[in-house]
Protein backbone atom coordinates (compact mmCIF):
# COMPACT_ATOMS: atom_id res chain seq x y z
CA UNK A 1 0.00 0.00 0.00
CA UNK A 2 1.68 3.23 -1.07
CA UNK A 3 -0.72 5.53 0.80
CA UNK A 4 1.66 5.33 3.80
CA UNK A 5 3.45 8.46 4.94
CA UNK A 6 7.04 8.86 3.81
CA UNK A 7 9.01 8.40 7.05
CA UNK A 8 12.41 9.10 5.46
CA UNK A 9 11.50 12.66 4.53
CA UNK A 10 9.75 13.23 7.86
CA UNK A 11 12.69 11.96 9.87
CA UNK A 12 15.26 13.90 7.84
CA UNK A 13 13.43 17.20 8.33
CA UNK A 14 12.88 16.49 12.02
CA UNK A 15 16.57 15.59 12.47
CA UNK A 16 17.75 18.77 10.77
CA UNK A 17 15.31 20.92 12.74
CA UNK A 18 16.29 19.18 15.99
CA UNK A 19 19.99 19.64 15.29
CA UNK A 20 19.47 23.34 14.50
CA UNK A 21 17.50 23.83 17.71
CA UNK A 22 20.11 21.92 19.71
CA UNK A 23 22.95 24.01 18.32
CA UNK A 24 20.99 27.20 18.94
CA UNK A 25 20.33 26.15 22.53
CA UNK A 26 23.97 25.29 23.12
CA UNK A 27 24.99 28.63 21.61
CA UNK A 28 22.57 30.54 23.85
CA UNK A 29 23.61 28.57 26.93
CA UNK A 30 27.29 29.19 26.24
CA UNK A 31 26.90 32.92 25.75
CA UNK A 32 24.66 33.54 28.75
CA UNK A 33 26.81 35.23 31.43
CA UNK A 34 25.27 33.32 34.35
CA UNK A 35 26.41 29.97 32.93
CA UNK A 36 30.07 30.91 32.53
CA UNK A 37 31.05 29.52 35.92
CA UNK A 38 29.20 26.22 35.29
CA UNK A 39 30.77 25.36 31.93
CA UNK A 40 33.46 22.66 31.76
CA UNK A 41 37.09 23.71 31.61
CA UNK A 42 37.57 22.75 27.95
CA UNK A 43 34.61 24.90 26.81
CA UNK A 44 35.74 28.10 25.06
CA UNK A 45 34.84 30.99 27.32
CA UNK A 46 34.22 34.52 26.15
CA UNK A 47 36.42 37.25 27.49
CA UNK A 48 34.65 39.71 29.80
CA UNK A 49 32.88 42.34 27.75
CA UNK A 50 33.17 40.39 24.48
CA UNK A 51 31.24 37.74 22.60
CA UNK A 52 32.03 34.05 22.19
CA UNK A 53 32.95 34.38 18.50
CA UNK A 54 34.59 37.77 17.99
CA UNK A 55 36.16 39.14 14.79
CA UNK A 56 39.57 37.59 15.45
CA UNK A 57 38.08 34.15 16.13
CA UNK A 58 35.92 34.36 13.00
CA UNK A 59 38.95 35.41 10.92
CA UNK A 60 40.81 32.42 12.39
CA UNK A 61 37.96 30.08 11.33
CA UNK A 62 38.00 31.50 7.80
CA UNK A 63 41.67 30.63 7.39
CA UNK A 64 40.96 26.93 7.96
CA UNK A 65 40.38 24.78 4.91
CA UNK A 66 37.09 23.24 6.06
CA UNK A 67 35.31 26.53 6.90
CA UNK A 68 34.27 27.69 3.41
CA UNK A 69 32.95 24.30 2.21
CA UNK A 70 31.09 23.81 5.50
CA UNK A 71 29.62 27.33 5.42
CA UNK A 72 28.37 26.76 1.85
CA UNK A 73 27.36 23.08 2.09
CA UNK A 74 25.47 23.31 5.40
CA UNK A 75 22.78 25.78 4.31
CA UNK A 76 22.68 24.21 0.82
CA UNK A 77 21.98 20.75 2.26
CA UNK A 78 19.37 22.19 4.62
CA UNK A 79 17.67 24.00 1.73
CA UNK A 80 17.68 20.84 -0.43
CA UNK A 81 16.23 18.75 2.41
CA UNK A 82 13.42 21.23 2.97
CA UNK A 83 12.70 21.46 -0.78
CA UNK A 84 12.66 17.65 -1.00
CA UNK A 85 10.22 17.54 1.91
CA UNK A 86 8.00 20.14 0.28
CA UNK A 87 8.06 18.33 -3.08
CA UNK A 88 7.28 14.99 -1.46
CA UNK A 89 4.22 16.49 0.26
CA UNK A 90 2.80 17.91 -2.96
CA UNK A 91 3.44 15.18 -5.50
CA UNK A 92 1.60 15.66 -8.75
CA UNK A 93 0.07 12.19 -9.07
CA UNK A 94 -1.77 12.05 -5.78
CA UNK A 95 -1.92 9.07 -3.50
CA UNK A 96 -1.87 5.72 -5.26
CA UNK A 97 -4.07 3.02 -3.76
CA UNK A 98 -3.00 -0.60 -4.30
CA UNK A 99 -5.88 -2.92 -5.11
CA UNK A 100 -5.90 -6.72 -4.65
CA UNK A 101 -5.95 -7.47 -8.36
CA UNK A 102 -2.55 -8.34 -9.86
CA UNK A 103 -0.65 -5.07 -10.14
CA UNK A 104 -3.82 -3.01 -9.85
CA UNK A 105 -3.66 0.50 -8.46
CA UNK A 106 -5.79 3.62 -8.69
CA UNK A 107 -5.03 7.23 -7.83
CA UNK A 108 -7.16 8.69 -5.06
CA UNK A 109 -7.92 11.69 -7.30
CA UNK A 110 -9.18 9.45 -10.11
CA UNK A 111 -11.38 7.53 -7.68
CA UNK A 112 -12.77 10.82 -6.32
CA UNK A 113 -13.51 12.03 -9.84
CA UNK A 114 -15.29 8.79 -10.74
CA UNK A 115 -17.38 8.92 -7.55
CA UNK A 116 -18.27 12.56 -8.24
CA UNK A 117 -19.44 11.74 -11.77
CA UNK A 118 -21.51 8.76 -10.58
CA UNK A 119 -23.05 10.80 -7.77
CA UNK A 120 -23.82 13.74 -10.07
CA UNK A 121 -25.66 11.35 -12.42
CA UNK A 122 -28.18 10.43 -9.69
CA UNK A 123 -31.68 11.81 -10.11
CA UNK A 124 -32.12 15.08 -8.24
CA UNK A 125 -28.40 15.89 -7.88
CA UNK A 126 -27.36 18.95 -9.85
CA UNK A 127 -23.69 19.07 -8.81
CA UNK A 128 -21.26 17.07 -6.68
CA UNK A 129 -17.72 17.35 -5.32
CA UNK A 130 -15.83 14.43 -3.72
CA UNK A 131 -12.52 14.56 -1.83
CA UNK A 132 -10.70 11.37 -0.81
CA UNK A 133 -7.92 11.08 1.76
CA UNK A 134 -6.20 7.72 2.35
CA UNK A 135 -5.24 6.78 5.91
CA UNK A 136 -3.76 3.29 6.30
CA UNK A 137 -6.62 0.95 5.38
CA UNK A 138 -9.36 3.59 5.39
CA UNK A 139 -10.49 6.01 2.74
CA UNK A 140 -12.01 9.19 4.13
CA UNK A 141 -14.57 10.30 1.54
CA UNK A 142 -16.05 13.79 1.88
CA UNK A 143 -18.99 14.34 -0.46
CA UNK A 144 -20.63 17.70 -1.08
CA UNK A 145 -23.93 17.59 -2.99
CA UNK A 146 -26.09 20.32 -4.47
CA UNK A 147 -29.65 19.12 -5.01
CA UNK A 148 -32.12 20.35 -7.59
CA UNK A 149 -34.79 22.78 -6.35
CA UNK A 150 -37.67 21.10 -4.50
CA UNK A 151 -35.78 17.77 -4.24
CA UNK A 152 -36.03 16.30 -0.71
CA UNK A 153 -32.70 14.99 0.66
CA UNK A 154 -34.32 11.73 1.78
CA UNK A 155 -34.97 10.82 -1.87
CA UNK A 156 -31.22 10.87 -2.60
CA UNK A 157 -29.92 9.06 0.51
CA UNK A 158 -30.92 5.55 -0.65
CA UNK A 159 -29.08 5.75 -4.00
CA UNK A 160 -26.11 7.37 -2.23
CA UNK A 161 -25.86 4.44 0.20
CA UNK A 162 -25.95 1.97 -2.70
CA UNK A 163 -23.23 3.94 -4.51
CA UNK A 164 -21.08 3.97 -1.34
CA UNK A 165 -21.44 0.19 -0.95
CA UNK A 166 -20.42 -0.31 -4.58
CA UNK A 167 -17.40 1.96 -4.12
CA UNK A 168 -16.32 0.13 -0.95
CA UNK A 169 -16.61 -3.22 -2.73
CA UNK A 170 -14.43 -2.02 -5.61
CA UNK A 171 -11.86 -0.35 -3.31
CA UNK A 172 -11.33 -3.44 -1.11
CA UNK A 173 -9.22 -3.94 1.09
CA UNK A 174 -9.83 -0.30 1.99
CA UNK A 175 -12.78 0.58 4.21
CA UNK A 176 -14.69 3.74 3.30
CA UNK A 177 -15.69 6.20 6.00
CA UNK A 178 -16.85 9.69 5.34
CA UNK A 179 -19.34 12.47 5.46
CA UNK A 180 -21.99 13.90 3.16
CA UNK A 181 -22.90 17.56 3.01
CA UNK A 182 -26.13 18.36 1.19
CA UNK A 183 -27.08 21.79 -0.09
CA UNK A 184 -30.25 22.64 -1.94
CA UNK A 185 -30.33 25.05 -4.84
CA UNK A 186 -33.20 27.45 -4.36
CA UNK A 187 -35.36 28.51 -7.23
CA UNK A 188 -34.51 32.01 -8.35
CA UNK A 189 -37.04 34.57 -7.14
CA UNK A 190 -39.11 36.06 -9.91
CA UNK A 191 -38.17 39.60 -10.79
CA UNK A 192 -40.86 42.18 -10.40
CA UNK A 193 -40.83 45.13 -12.79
Amino acid sequence: MSARPRPGANRAVLAVAGLALLLGGVWLAATWPGLGSRLPGWWPAARPGSVLLDREALAGLRTRGWWTPAAVAGPAVLTLLLLWRCASRFRGGGTSLDLPSAGGAVRAGALAEALAQRTASLAGVSRCRVDITARRTRLHVRTHLWLDPDMPPAAVLGPLAALRDEAEESAAPYRIVGSIRINSRARPAPHVR
